[in-house]
């Protein structure tokens, strides 16, 4: 998806809302991209809407910081982007860039592996932030993606359900449940994985993972 080019009296007229909107649209087809291997596209689109929407000048500098560091990340050098991101995070801590930066940290330690650090500034995103219940729903299940890597399969279980719950109209909770039902089987709490898989089932009848939830009842039970 190409970024949509406007024209100046449509950017002065209604800049933040029509961005807001085709940003929203475009996160909830693609966040779980964002969050397991941030692409170009969403980078652009993340770089854009903050520019664009920034007020001040301060804003528009971790704007700029913001996108220099989504570049960074997009080719790899994660050392040098998780820097740019703590800056923006530390010296532009009341700005939206700020706010896209400590999420985007996060995800830059799990790219890198660094599962504990990870964890923590998904938490420390949710404890400073948590306004909006897609985000925050997928930095939860980034906690618990990070407990999957480590190997903690109950309480990675725990924060996918909790993922799941934070926007119960979230088009990810479904795949959440499913990968919380997944994360008790390896926990060996089979009990909770069916309560989980039935309740997927029941109450996302025409979720594109529904058909999994049945094989996996099928199969496990």
């Amino acid at each position: 998806m190409s970024p949509h080019r406007i024209t100046k009296k449509e950017i002065k007229q209604d800049k933040f809302v029509t961005f807001t909107l085709k940003l929203s649209e475009w996160l909830q087809k693609h966040l779980n991209q964002v969050l397991m291997g941030a692409g170009g596209v969403v980078l652009i689109a993340v770089i854009v809407f903050f520019v664009l929407s920034s007020q001040s000048k301060r804003e528009r500098k971790g704007a700029e910081l913001l996108g220099k560091a989504s570049l960074e990340l997009q080719s790899g050098d994660l050392g040098t982007a998780a820097g740019d991101l703590q800056t923006v995070v530390n010296q532009y801590g009341s700005t939206k860039s700020a706010e896209q930066a400590a999420f985007l940290l996060a995800s830059a330690y799990y790219y890198g592996k660094d599962y504990a650090q990870a964890q923590s500034f998904f938490e420390k995103y949710l404890d400073k932030y948590k306004k909006d219940p897609i985000v925050s729903a997928s930095a939860q299940a980034g906690i618990a993606e990070c407990h999957m890597q480590r190997g903690n399969y109950l309480l990675a279980g725990e924060n996918f359900v909790k993922a799941a719950s934070l926007d119960t109209n979230n088009f990810l909770s479904p795949q959440y449940l499913l990968q919380a039902a997944d994360a008790y089987l390896k926990a060996d709490q089979k009990e909770k994985a069916k309560e989980l898989l039935n309740k997927l089932i029941k109450e996302y009848p025409d979720s594109k993972v529904v058909n999994q939830a049945k094989i996996q009842l099928a199969e496990d039970f």
